[in-house]
C-alpha cells in the first residue's frame, strides 16, 4: 500500500494527524474479510480522516482481499502476471478477446466473474485462446448489434431493453449456438457463461452499453443462412418469456456451474431449435 504524501488537519480542529494503519474485518458480498486499510488519525479525538486516494487504495484492498478468499485473481496476480509475460494491457485484452477496458477494471480493483477469471489464468499461463468459446470467430460487438437488430425486424419489436440483456442475451446465444452447431461458425464470436438467470454474454457489465451504442453498420453483414436462423428462432420464440423458458430447460445450461463459460461444442445437445 502506498505510503501517504500529505498531512491532513483533524477536522474538530487538533491540528495534524497521524497517518496509521490498520488491519480491519467487514463482511463483503457474504463473505468475511480482512484487509489493511491506511488513514489518518488524530491523536486527540480519534477521528478518522482519509484522502481521495486513500479512499480508491482502500477499496482495491477490500476487492482483493474478496477475491483472495473465494478464489479469484487479485488486482496485483493479473497485473505481475500480464508484466511476466511481457505483455501490455491491450496484448491481453486482444489475447483474451475482451475490451481493454475489462483489463483495466480488474487491475484496477473491480471484480471479475469466475468465467472471466478462468480465462485470465488461461491466458496469463500462455495458454492459446479456446476457439470452443468463440465459435470459430473473432468477437465482434457490432456484429452483436447487427444480430440484435435482425432480431427485432423478425420479432417486429424490440427486445435491447434496460434489462441488462436478460431477454436479448438469450435470442442472440441460440443464434449463436444454432449457426455454430449448423455453419461451424457462431454469428458474434461471444463467450457466454452461465449464470443464475440463464446464459448470458460473459462479462455482460461491460459490454451492454457498448453494445447499445456501437454503430451496427460496421459490421460483417449477415449471410442468408444466418439471417433463416434468426428468423426461425424468431418464429419459435415469439415472446421474451418464451426464450428464456426454453433456455433454461436446456440440459446444456442446467449441468454447468454457475459462473461457467458454456462451450460452443455443446451446441450439438441443443433441444430448443
Amino acid at each position: 500500500m502506498n505510503k501517504p504524501n500529505k498531512v491532513i488537519p483533524c477536522p474538530n480542529g487538533h491540528g495534524e494527524t497521524r497517518a496509521t494503519k490498520a488491519k480491519k474485518t467487514m463482511t463483503f458480498r457474504g463473505v468475511d474479510i480482512t484487509y489493511q486499510t491506511e488513514h489518518y488519525l488524530c491523536p486527540v479525538c480519534g477521528i478518522e480522516v482519509g484522502s481521495i486516494e486513500q479512499a480508491s487504495i482502500t477499496q482495491r484492498a477490500i476487492s482483493d482481499a474478496y477475491r483472495k478468499t473465494v478464489g479469484l485473481l487479485t488486482s496485483e496476480e493479473i497485473r505481475e502476471g500480464r508484466k511476466r509475460l511481457d505483455l501490455t494491457q491491450d496484448d491481453l485484452a486482444q489475447h483474451m478477446c475482451v475490451g481493454i477496458a475489462s483489463i483495466k477494471r480488474w487491475e484496477g480493483g473491480i471484480i471479475q466473474t469466475k468465467s472471466m477469471d478462468h480465462a485470465l489464468r488461461r491466458a496469463l499461463q500462455g495458454q492459446a485462446a479456446n476457439d470452443g468459446y468463440s465459435g470459430n470467430r473473432k468477437f465482434s460487438i457490432p456484429r452483436l448489434r447487427l444480430i440484435l437488430r435482425e432480431f427485432e425486424a423478425s420479432l417486429q419489436r424490440k427486445i435491447m431493453k434496460d434489462d441488462k440483456g436478460l431477454y436479448s442475451a438469450k435470442y442472440v446465444w441460440y443464434a449463436d449456438m444454432v449457426a455454430y452447431r449448423e455453419l461451424g461458425q457462431s454469428m458474434s464470436g461471444a463467450t457466454y457463461a452461465c449464470l443464475p438467470f440463464g446464459p448470458q454474454l460473459n462479462n455482460y457489465r461491460d459490454l451492454i452499453d457498448e453494445i447499445k451504442k456501437t454503430d451496427a453498420n460496421s459490421a460483417e453483414p449477415l449471410t442468408s443462412e444466418e439471417k433463416k436462423i434468426i428468423s426461425r428462432i424468431a418464429l419459435r420464440f415469439p415472446k421474451d418469456q418464451m426464450v428464456i423458458d426454453a433456455s433454461h430447460r436446456e440440459v446444456i445450461v442446467q449441468r454447468k456451474p454457475i459462473g461457467s463459460i458454456i462451450p460452443y461444442s455443446d451446441a450439438a445437445e441443443l433441444t430448443g431449435l
